[in-house]
């Protein structure tokens, strides 16, 4: 996983804002939870975002930033039940890069927004498949104590995907905004994610 390159490239970005220090330029950082599956594997963790912001018309701001979506940890001892192989839970951390466009529309209480936007996801994480072979991914194959066969799929690669979302930004001060939003992620190798976050938004003026 490439964790600390991105955090660095969203941080640079950041602090390059703050350097700017224009009347268009924001900063926003997101917690939230979300729930990401790639063929058999599914997790349900935090996730966080960071990002700034610009607005290049009057309804419109691009958005550039990291998003960690998924941090669910290895396995590392294999199962010897078939209990034990339901119950698994299997890796899966997903990092992401992106850029997105967010159209607004203004209240005396906020701005109401829709996002649409790409990322570049570097996805580590492992999936139980039966019988021979990987879909992709390196395999260790086992076998449990009544006799069944498995592969341990185990990968680390980099994959484009889709996102589309939908939130409000609440006034608070003259530079302060609280953000909310959910928003959905589709990627290729079918990787999915569904979160819902809450944030801080910090007009630079």
């Amino acid at each position: 996983m490439k964790h600390s390159r991105c955090l660095f490239i969203a941080t640079s970005l950041i602090m390059s804002g703050h350097a700017v220090a224009t009347d268009n330029m924001y900063g926003v950082t997101t917690l939230g939870y979300a729930k990401a599956n790639l063929a058999s594997t599914s997790a349900n963790t935090t996730s966080y975002k960071l990002a700034v912001g610009y607005q290049f018309a009057e309804k419109w701001y691009a958005e550039f930033g990291y998003h960690q979506l998924s941090k669910q940890s290895m396995i590392e001892q294999l199962p010897t039940t078939v209990e034990g192989v339901n119950a698994a839970d299997f890796g899966l951390n997903a990092d992401a890069l992106g850029i997105s466009v967010l159209g607004k529309a203004s209240s005396n209480y906020g701005e109401l927004f829709y996002r649409l936007g790409i990322l570049n996801v570097d996805i580590e994480g492992q999936i139980l498949t039966e019988g021979e072979g990987c879909e992709f991914g390196t395999a260790t194959p086992f076998t449990i104590g009544t006799g069944e066969s498995y592969n341990l799929c185990e990968f680390d690669e980099g994959v484009a995907a889709g996102q589309i979302g939908i939130g409000f930004d609440f006034y608070l001060g003259v530079n302060l905004l609280l953000r909310t939003e959910v928003e959905h992620i589709r990627g290729e190798q079918g990787f999915e994610q569904n979160g819902a976050y809450i944030g801080l938004r910090y007009n630079f003026r």
